[in-house]
């Protein structure tokens, strides 16, 4: 028999149709494609779409289809492609942008909804948060009812939804009736936006941004209004590059940790503020697509059987735990020696602050001294200035991740692991997401890669991997002679002005022309 057809979940997607939101996103584009290769009796996926930049919906499905992503289905299965249909809408119009005849294949045909439509910009504005989350989730859940043969109802959240807590457990924290979803949304239809903006802190409280209050309230709404639904609500932590699926490292946005490993490897961003002790908490997206397709499949059975519906972390820090420390040592020793870059700002550097002063300190001695002479430079010799501007960015995206760099959760993953005991040994095999086999110094590695290949679009070939080594080693001589340099003014500045360091200074140069005479009978021997 077929290993897919042996599938207990493969064969609870046999004939179902799919409604999706945020297709064209990471997650779910990445759930598309493996839907569509281990489900190969899956009915029609529909996906809701929007055009954007001048494109149709069904210009940028076929765009995404054609991306490496899809290089496997495009060879094994390419009429499979023809399951997936755009459907025109978008999650901040009423009744989700549909027409009535979408409206009414949707009602009459779908079986799953999976809702991960979202802004996850984090520094988004509350209105737009509220009404692309909190709105967003609404709207699908006034569609769900109104389908009729519904099984099973998923709705993608965040871990950090609840990152005001330290202790995180599968289970729904209520936030209070100042948090009510209906009405925050209904001061985003009436209130001035600068008034809007200015209540922002105080609804934040202590969360950090505007994507995790959202996704907290968009939790609050469902409990409140959709706990009838066949409802699953899953929660996955910051989402990184693939472990296996489609292709180890395989990468194709700078959100989240990629961003900041491209500037870290880039030799621009050397500081960051934050704790080297505590945990990185990153899952990769092959592991989050098939968690995300078991839950769908479990939900519909486990409906009945629950009072309320079940919550899914999806979490790497509690079974396999690896600190910013290890992952900070482990990307220095890639980025400097091993498949450095193409092109770089300076030598691959980072240290981690813990406080305002040691950071404004490196940020100037790192970041804003280096920016000015490499732009004044460029100035004089007629380029165009980039790196003032650079940093402005880069320290406006650092300062975004800065909360999750201070800080290390710990989330209960109990309902996790009770999906994977009822998984039969070839789904277990097929939609792996058990943490415990991922080998964080083999994952990390192939991620960094992967920002090469796929993101940066690096060359790849053993030539230019010999001429960005050539270069480290470059950049590493220049970094001897500066501080050699320096040394010597600070040297003879302090030789003038003081007997003691006199005496201190030829004793230093006694033992630098001793250990010079050594290496050189060393060399001739």
């Amino acid at each position: 028999m077929d290993v897919l057809e042996s599938s207990q979940v493969s064969r609870f997607y046999s004939g179902k149709n799919i409604f999706l939101t945020g297709g064209t996103g990471f997650l779910g584009k990445c759930f598309i494609e493996k839907v569509l290769r281990s489900c190969p009796d899956v009915g029609n996926i529909y996906m809701l779409c929007r055009g954007k930049k001048g494109k149709s919906p069904s210009e940028r499905m076929t765009a995404m289809f054609s991306e490496m992503l899809f290089d496997n289905l495009r060879a094994e299965s390419p009429n499979s492609f023809e399951k997936v249909i755009p459907v025109i809408g978008d999650v901040l119009e009423d009744n989700l942008g549909l027409s009535e005849e979408d409206e009414k294949l949707i009602t009459e045909n779908v079986n799953v909804m999976i809702h991960s439509a979202a802004t996850i910009r984090f520094d988004d504005h509350i209105k737009v948060s509220l009404q692309l989350n909190v709105g967003g989730t609404v709207k699908m859940v006034n569609l769900a009812r109104r389908v009729k043969n519904l099984v099973s109802f998923i709705h993608v959240s965040t871990a950090y939804a609840n990152c005001n807590l330290s202790d995180i457990e599968e289970v729904y924290y209520p936030m209070g009736e100042e948090y009510s979803p209906l009405k925050l949304l209904e001061l985003c239809e009436w209130m001035d936006e600068e008034v809007l903006a200015s209540m922002t802190e105080k609804l934040l409280r202590d969360r950090p941004n505007t994507y995790c209050l959202t996704k907290a309230i968009s939790e609050e709404y469902l409990f409140q209004h959709a706990k009838d639904l066949p409802l699953g609500i899953f929660r996955p932590s910051i989402i990184g590059a693939s472990w296996q699926e489609p292709a180890p490292g395989w990468i194709d946005n700078f959100n989240g940790p990629s961003g900041l490993f491209i500037a870290v490897g880039k030799g621009v961003l050397r500081i960051l503020e934050g704790d080297v002790n505590k945990v990185a908490d990153i899952i990769p997206i092959d592991y989050c697509v098939n968690m995300l397709i078991s839950v769908g499949w479990y939900t519909s059975i486990v409906t009945k059987q629950v009072e309320t519906p079940l919550i899914y972390h999806c979490t790497s820090g509690s079974k396999k735990p690896y600190t910013w420390l290890q992952l900070g040592t482990l990307m220095l020793e890639f980025f400097q020696n091993k498949e450095p870059y193409n092109e770089v700002f300076r030598r691959p550097d980072v240290n981690f602050a813990t406080n305002k002063l040691e950071l404004e300190y490196w940020k100037t001695i790192s970041h804003w001294v280096p920016a000015y002479i490499a732009d004044g430079l460029a100035k004089i010799t007629g380029k165009k200035a980039i790196m003032l501007r650079a940093y402005d960015k880069v320290h406006r995206a650092s300062k975004t991740f800065t909360f999750f760099t201070k800080r290390e959760w710990t989330w209960t993953d109990g309902n996790c692991n009770m999906l994977m005991t009822k998984m039969s040994d070839i789904d277990k095999r097929v939609y792996n997401f058990n943490v415990n086999d991922i080998i964080w110094e083999d994952y990390y590695p192939n991620y960094f890669r992967g920002t090469k290949k796929y993101i940066l679009k690096e060359d790849m070939s053993a030539s230019k991997l010999q001429e960005a080594r050539a270069q480290q080693a470059r950049l590493q001589r220049i970094w001897y002679v500066s501080v050699s340099v320096v040394t010597l003014l600070i040297g003879r500045f302090l030789y003038l002005k003081s007997p003691v360091c006199r005496n201190l200074w030829f004793k230093l140069l006694g033992i630098i022309l001793q250990l010079l005479r050594q290496i050189r009978l060393t060399i001739v021997s």
